[in-house]
């Protein structure tokens, strides 16, 4: 029985535009992510797929070779609910594999980044943001990114962190990292030291109240629907201790809800981004469409 063709494996007709290939793309690769009950084959398959037809080179030697079709699946019929949770299971980091960049470095029909571009880890620094200059959210974000990069960007090669980015809808990204087909969003805060408890919407330290900020996700989860995007506001010790402040949820605050942010210090941070981002489908990838998009969007 013969392999079903990309048009097949994304459920479009031969005659579509690449608006349509495009979007047929997204719902496939939701719908067969190893994180929403797929599997890695099926994720690989309509990669491939989508790379073959977004190309016009490429798909106009496979439809000079094409044979008549059968009939196609409809692309994304299994998907899951699209704000699903993250499943709870407990998950391990994947072994470290050799960095494969997809498209290949010398693929040179690819153009939306350059290879210098594509190996660079960390993207980006903080910036002003209007006439008025916080200095303390610079320095927040400077140490930030330093943290990033010895703890997390060291221990994942695939691993790539572009800083200061506009939010879809409006609004501003500290830092985004992905990983493989994951994406972390991390916005910062700083408090003094001593015990929090968080009850998935505010932090409560004695009788003092204090909202972390808004983190919405949802536009750059629909930009990005063949990543699993996880948003995480990181609060800092105004002493530089990465185990201060601590934090505790209240029995009812489930960071795993979709509802509930994850809040934390810097070392549970590092601890939740080496898991979540290495425990990933191919987290030794590093998609060379997604981090070109992603780095249009800096500010």
């Amino acid at each position: 029985m013969s392999s079903p063709s990309p048009y097949e494996i994304l459920g479009v007709p031969r005659t579509a535009t690449f608006e349509e290939i495009k979007v047929a793309y997204r719902k496939a690769a939701r719908a067969s992510h190893p994180d929403l009950g797929g599997s890695a084959d099926e994720f690989k398959d309509v990669q491939q797929a989508f790379q073959t037809l977004s190309d016009d080179r490429s798909r106009s030697s496979f439809d000079r070779s094409f044979q008549s079709p059968g009939q196609a699946p409809r692309a994304g019929a299994s998907a899951r609910q699209y704000d699903e949770k993250l499943r709870t299971s407990p998950q391990q980091p994947k072994a470290q594999l050799a960095t494969e960049y997809v498209p290949r470095l010398d693929d040179d029909s690819f153009n939306l980044l350059d290879r210098a571009h594509s190996v660079q880890r960390s993207h980006g620094e903080p910036r002003k943001r209007g006439l008025f200059n916080s200095r303390s959210r610079l320095t927040r974000e400077a140490q930030t990114i330093s943290m990033l990069s010895k703890n997390v960007l060291n221990v994942l090669p695939a691993a790539r962190l572009v800083n200061g980015l506009q939010a879809p809808g409006g609004g501003h990204y500290d830092h985004v990292l992905t990983a493989g087909y994951r994406m972390a969003i991390v916005n910062t805060m700083t408090l003094p030291e001593g015990y929090y408890a968080f009850d998935g919407n505010v932090l409560r330290h004695g009788n003092k109240m204090t909202q972390p900020p808004a983190l919405n996700i949802t536009g750059m989860q629909r930009a990005f629907m063949q990543m699993n995007v996880v948003a995480f506001t990181l609060v800092l010790s105004s002493q530089g201790n990465p185990h201060e402040p601590v934090i505790e949820y209240h029995r009812r605050a489930d960071p795993t809800l979709a509802s509930t942010p994850n809040v934390l210090n810097a070392a549970g941070l590092i601890r939740e981004l080496k898991l979540f981002l290495g425990s990933g489908p191919s987290p030794n990838i590093v998609d060379r469409s997604v981090l070109a998009r992603v780095l249009g969007g800096m500010y």
